[in-house]
């Protein structure tokens, strides 16, 4: 098996029973040149991650447990309390998150 470091997921699209999720970190030899700031170097593409959407649907439960677990929701609050993550907006609104999350629990 071999491993493969990413920044984040930059794009996840939907096409005929497919999920397609677009992973990127930030090109190295562009943060050593000069005065590169790190907060504003482009995205580069690293990965595509191809799957069936049964699939894809089962590994958001998944992380839907990690997420859970109490020693991840101490880490999560810690990593906001420090600013590194942004806090969740109080109006209860719907946002993109809990709508796939919401898919999931129908599938």
């Amino acid at each position: 098996m071999q491993d493969l470091y990413a920044e984040t997921v930059s794009a996840v699209n939907f096409s005929n029973g497919v999920v397609r999720m677009i992973l990127v970190d930030q090109d190295p030899s562009a943060l050593v040149e000069g005065n590169a700031d790190p907060a504003k170097a482009a995205a580069r593409f690293k990965q595509q991650v191809i799957m069936p959407l049964p699939g894809f649907l089962y590994m958001l439960t998944v992380i839907r447990g990690l997420v859970e677990d109490p020693k991840m929701q101490e880490m999560l609050s810690k990593y906001t309390e420090l600013g590194l993550l942004p806090t969740r907006p109080e109006d209860g609104g719907s946002d993109e998150s809990s709508r796939v999350e919401e898919d999931a629990a129908v599938a």
